[in-house]
């Protein structure tokens, strides 16, 4: 073969590569509420009708559900896959993202349920010696956290709405 048409065909495999590479290190994009949202926290509605409204949004969004104890208000959802990215075009791998949530409803003293959420963002690397284990980069993407929390409100809100 002549130089050029290896080059040819290592340059078209190395193309290949990358394109596969990216569709595999892309889960899509983090969820983001709506424009100029902000939450209430605290609801007037029962502790009973902000509990079914709060699993109907995670059933609504595709978000399982991992644990619930309603006598102690808290639940926890398993890991929802978030965006990855290639780490120089791919060649040194790829960086994968995970989130999960874990949520609280305290009954308050004046007849309010204080809602509290809270995001978790994990994130992972793959390269050609295997993938790292995932280990908690929330510190690090606060704002990132806080718009999940503020999103996954919303849909919990649209959801006592419809009540």
């Amino acid at each position: 073969m002549k130089p050029t048409t290896i080059r040819l065909i290592a340059i078209t495999f190395l193309a290949s590569m990358m394109l596969a590479g990216s569709a595999k290190a892309d889960n899509g994009k983090f969820p983001v509420p709506s424009t100029n949202f902000v939450a209430r926290l605290t609801y007037t509605n029962s502790f009973n009708s902000l509990w079914d409204a709060t699993l109907n949004a995670l059933d609504d969004s595709r978000i399982a559900v991992v644990s619930t104890d309603k006598g102690s208000g808290i639940i926890e959802t398993d890991y929802i896959g978030g965006p990855g990215r290639l780490i120089a075009g791919g060649f040194l791998g790829s960086q994968s993202t995970r989130y999960k949530f874990n949520l609280t409803l305290r009954s308050q003293s004046n007849g309010t349920v204080r809602l509290n959420i809270i995001c978790t963002i994990e994130s992972s690397i793959q390269g050609s010696s295997g993938s790292t284990p995932y280990r908690d980069v929330t510190a690090s993407n606060l704002k990132v956290a806080k718009q999940l929390e503020t999103w996954l409100y919303e849909q919990i809100e649209q959801e006592l709405a419809k009540t």
